[in-house]
């Protein structure tokens, strides 16, 4: 798992540390024995590398604020990533349940008053994360015999008719609130109006077809996935793991994994696909309608930009400053490499 670098900026404070110490405690983890040290890519929730008398542990804290369809997502998460773990056929973080009941997610008291703060705890993954390792043809043939597992369980997930559809409104009102504040990347930001609302048709066409679909990670990329001692991918962060159409989750994670200093390297995205069929992956090839699943859906952008737009207290402003601008800049691209993939990759089947 990545570690945190000793960010100043990021480092827990008093009552944060606190609230680490109680969590801790809840999961009966006995005493902190360091300082509790953030994780550079926590983007969403507050991940720390914890040491205890127990050992090593990832703990999570999640947003002060957590709504019922976030916390609906969450349980379903843990219930993929339950499936998974009892099979024992992919290298994961190993959850640490709660000693008095058993879940894996529990609240624990906020020093200082205010609302209980959800939280989750791991056993550590000793190890390097992908996004920090070069890319390599036996990372993506491991990751992608991972992927092909998790398809062949073909654990059934309703059918696209519960997707999301895409929100034009609040895309809309990110671009009003861009160009009130004049910010740099406002012009750039409008521009994409026309293509967001083509995939959001596309997306209402796919729901109204119900296709099914499968649970798997749906989180799939370097950042989630680290280099064990021993060579392996262990995959992290299963809290977003639900419904996929595997062909787009295929090449979505293929070309992930595949992405180096000069693009995405067909080789390495042919050594995903060879371990994702040998492991039992038969995904169907994506077509245009499928993939806006992924396209329609610009959710991480629009966090950032409104990361910028709206002072949310708490918030990582200045990675919001440098996402933003970044994720405005790809986002056709993107849309059109996906493409690109989903029509090459399914002629090595």
């Amino acid at each position: 798992m990545a570690r945190g670098g000793g960010d100043p900026l990021r480092s827990p404070g008093v009552s944060l540390r606190q609230t680490i110490r109680a969590t801790a405690q809840r999961f009966g983890l006995g005493r902190l024995l360091e300082e509790p040290e953030p994780l550079r890519e926590a983007w969403s929730n507050s991940v720390f590398r914890v040491v205890t008398e127990a050992g090593t542990f990832a703990v999570k804290l999640f947003p002060a604020v957590v709504g019922p369809e976030r916390l609906a997502t969450l349980r379903a998460g843990m219930a993929v990533e339950a499936a998974v773990l009892k099979a024992g056929k992919v290298p994961m973080a190993e959850p640490v349940p709660d000693p008095d009941g058993g879940d894996w997610l529990v609240e624990v008291a906020v020093s200082g008053g205010g609302p209980a703060r959800l939280a989750r705890a791991h056993a550590w993954v000793d190890g390097r994360p992908c996004s920090a390792v070069p890319p390599s043809i036996e990372y993506a043939r491991d990751v992608g015999r991972s992927l092909g597992f998790l398809h062949a369980m073909r654990m059934p997930a309703g059918d696209t008719s519960a997707v999301p559809p895409l929100d034009l409104e609040r895309w809309r009102r990110a671009v009003r609130k861009a160009r009130i504040a004049n910010v740099p990347w406002a012009v750039d930001l409008a521009a994409h109006t026309p293509l967001v609302e083509e995939l959001a048709d596309r997306l209402d066409l796919l729901r109204s077809q119900r296709r099914p679909m499968l649970a798997s990670h749906r989180d799939l990329d370097p950042k989630n996935a680290v280099v064990r001692p021993d060579g392996r991918i262990a995959l992290t962060d299963w809290d977003y793991a639900g419904p996929v159409l595997p062909g787009v989750e295929l090449v979505v994670a293929a070309t992930s994994f595949a992405d180096g200093e000069s693009g995405v390297d067909e080789r390495l995205v042919r050594a995903f696909v060879s371990g994702y069929h040998a492991a039992g992956g038969d995904a169907e090839p994506p077509d245009p309608l499928a993939l806006a699943v992924e396209q329609a859906n610009p959710d991480w952008l629009l966090r950032n930009v409104e990361g910028v737009l709206w002072d949310v207290p708490g918030d990582d402003h200045e990675l919001r400053r440098r996402l933003a601008p970044a994720l405005i800049g790809s986002f056709a691209q993107d849309v059109t490499a996906l493409d690109r993939w989903a029509r090459v990759i399914p002629q090595w089947g």
